[in-house]
């Protein structure tokens, strides 16, 4: 089975209006992705938030946002933050963020984005994502969600 977006994306910025500095955004649906690098349907919940990518300011020029990106964020931000995913039978699935930033660049290559900036954005991924990687796995409960 090929890579598939089985549902849209269906968020709001909840952070118009905030002073917060960069995005919010949070799912009004669940959404629904097929990924060929863990051979698994991902569900994200309805009321998940995600912050886009997490670009380190230094590093905006080199990997500036693009449209075909926000699908993958919402899918990396998710197994980041749980360090995995559940299954529909509802069991939990753990990753490694070397799973999970590939599963970004797969989602973003599928969505469109030159295979030549989905490369640059995952290489920035596997320098710096670390650091979201260990404050997520310090904020998860034990034994996973």
């Amino acid at each position: 089975m090929n890579t598939q977006f089985i549902t849209d994306l269906r968020a709001i910025d909840v952070s118009e209006g905030t002073e917060k500095s960069g995005s919010s955004w949070e799912l009004i649906e669940p959404f629904v992705v097929y990924t060929e690098t863990l051979n698994a349907t991902i569900t994200v919940p309805k009321g998940f938030r995600c912050d886009g990518e997490s670009i380190p300011t230094g590093l905006k020029w080199l990997v500036p946002p693009f449209g075909q990106t926000k699908r993958g964020a919402f899918i990396h931000d998710y197994l980041y933050r749980l360090g995995g995913y559940r299954r529909a039978d509802g069991a939990f699935v753990p990753v490694t963020r070397a799973q999970a930033d590939a599963v970004y660049k797969e989602l973003v290559t599928a969505k469109g984005l030159p295979g030549w900036r989905a490369t640059m954005r995952h290489t920035v991924l596997r320098l710096v994502g670390w650091a979201a990687w260990n404050q997520n796995a310090r904020n998860r409960p034990a034994g996973n969600p």
